[in-house]
């Protein structure tokens, strides 16, 4: 596995991209996305070309490789064929335990959605109760017999299109009832089996991975397994005090503390430093950034836990990996230290004389750098209600980035923005104190290297 990429003059990155919910065909969402963040070719010619896929092990994959330098490969890890046999029982569990809950156990960010769906749930009932839609049936023996048929039609697809092939795919993956565990457990594990091989290739320095809406909750779920893996590995260890390491603990807490000056720029880049320190020690970690865009983190303490308490004790566990890492305290003479990491070896192999330190297994983001995407809502019911901040939820050392899409103001606050993140509507944004999504797509991507080869 070669570590001195930064010598080189070329090399080859990896982007796997994980889509959301929803009826995906295997190549429509890497395709789309490859288009949209490379630039046009200067010597002419499409953006990439389609390579073979030995990796993901599915005859309807491919890669895709970018035309210039560095040389980029983008992947799909395609999931939507593993979701099958959903069932109306499946939804209706899942709505349930996100419904019926006390409102003190509902967060802030979700009340306002979650008031409105008992209303309309309500004024359904009441409009049922009263037989408000008595005169609509009066209108049915008038009309043809193909109309009814029809619009009857059209409202079970409807139905079908929104439950079985949307809510469905959340309800089964994020619900870990005994129905959905071998579906979520095969999910994550093919996802991880991919991110595996690419390590081991030894063809790739970099990997970027980024998860759009419930594929940002598998990406992330398959990275905090992968590290688990990896964060005690130090292939060739020499003698270090790694200074990286002990700026980025001293960094993470000064930022979580909110210390005047430090910011989560100044954060990023000791993470930036943390990841070459450790390759030039030997461990495996390719993964630089993670990239989310609509994320449902942003609802964690209903999708990931009981309530907010139940989301926070588990973080405090290092069950689920925030950013910061959940630091070890330490009480000495001069107060206290928090730290990340711990004495892994005393010694290793002969060279007894070489004493390491690795971050713990819920430090995954100690070196994966964190970008997160969303459209603001309005009033919590308009607008991306899918994604949302992840700061609050997972820590100060998240990019947050607010975005628009276009011109179109109505359509940044409808459920359409949720489909609109790498855009390629290149113009101003609706609302100018936003960025443009697309535009931090590209940023965070940073497939020139910038940061890491430059």
């Amino acid at each position: 596995m070669p570590t001195n990429a930064k010598s080189r003059k070329r090399y080859t990155q990896a982007v796997v991209i994980i889509h959301g919910i929803g009826e995906q065909h295997p190549m429509e969402t890497v395709r789309a996305f490859a288009d949209a963040v490379l630039p046009e070719p200067t010597e002419g010619g499409e953006k990439y070309f389609v390579r073979p896929d030995p990796l993901s092990e599915s005859f309807e994959l491919r890669k895709l490789q970018n035309r210039s330098q560095p040389r980029t490969h983008f992947f799909e890890y395609y999931w939507a064929y593993k979701v099958e046999g959903t069932k109306l029982s499946h939804i209706l569990s899942w709505l349930k335990q996100l419904l019926f809950r006390q409102p003190r156990k509902v967060p802030k960010q979700m009340l306002s959605l979650w008031a409105v769906s008992w209303l309309l749930i309500a004024l359904t009932l009441v409009a049922l109760g009263f037989d408000i839609f008595g005169p609509l049936k009066q209108l049915t023996p008038q009309l043809p017999p193909f109309i009814v048929s029809g619009i009857s039609a059209l409202l079970f697809s409807v139905f079908h299109l929104v439950f079985y092939l949307y809510i469905g795919d959340a309800a089964r993956y994020l619900s870990p009832i005994p129905d959905n565990i071998k579906l979520r457990q095969t999910i994550r594990a093919d996802g991880i089996q991919l991110l595996k091989k690419i390590h081991e290739s030894g063809e790739y320095e970099r990997v970027i991975v980024v998860g759009h809406s419930l594929g940002s909750v598998v990406a992330y779920d398959i990275l905090k397994h992968l590290w688990q893996e990896y964060y005690t590995d130090y292939r060739e260890p020499k003698v270090s005090t790694q200074p990286a390491l002990a700026n980025l603990e001293k960094i993470g807490e000064d930022l979580r503390k909110g210390v005047n000056g430090v910011t989560v720029e100044n954060y990023m880049q000791a993470q930036v430093e943390l990841w070459k320190e450790m390759r030039s020690l030997g461990n495996p970690w390719l993964v630089t950034d993670l990239i989310t865009a609509g994320s449902p983190l942003t609802h964690a303490a209903m999708l990931l836990a009981d309530d907010e308490d139940d989301l926070r004790a588990r973080q405090r566990q290092r069950d689920l990996p925030t950013n910061p890492p959940v630091p070890e305290v330490e009480k000495t003479k001069k107060g206290e230290r928090r730290f990340y990491s711990y004495l892994v070896w005393d010694g290793y192999g002969k060279k007894k004389d070489i004493k390491l330190r690795a971050v713990h297994h819920g430090g995954l983001f100690a070196i994966t750098r964190w970008t997160n995407l969303y459209y603001p809502a309005l009033w919590g019911i308009f607008g991306d209600l899918v994604g949302g901040p992840l700061v609050h939820w997972f820590g100060p050392g998240i990019r947050d980035i607010a975005v628009g899409s276009s011109n179109n103001k109505l359509k940044d606050r409808t459920l359409l923005a949720h489909l609109s993140y790498w855009s390629k509507g290149r113009i101003r944004s609706s609302n100018p104190k936003l960025s443009i999504a697309l535009d931090e797509i590209v940023k965070a991507l940073d497939l020139k290297n910038t940061s890491y080869f430059s």
